[in-house]
């Protein structure tokens, strides 16, 4: 599945692919994306989105963005 998915993030534009559907369990979401031709694994076990694998400098806030959208996309919210 690559659902092709896009946002406004301090007026810029970002487009990410769904690459794995979400996993949902009543305390955990996990969805894999492509982001910035960059695949990405997100979870959200607490009610912010952060990055699975911390191996990097990312930005926490576009991070909680791209979780934000696949929330109101996959209605997860």
């Amino acid at each position: 599945m690559r659902q092709a998915l896009n946002f406004m993030f301090k007026d810029l534009e970002y487009d990410f692919q769904v690459i794995k559907f979400p996993t949902v369990s009543p305390s955990y979401i996990e969805v894999q994306v492509l982001l910035n031709h960059v695949t990405r694994t997100l979870v959200k076990s607490t009610a912010k989105w952060q990055l699975k694998e911390n191996n990097g400098i990312h930005d926490e806030d576009l991070i909680e963005a791209v979780g934000q959208a696949i929330d109101e996309r996959y209605r997860l919210i």
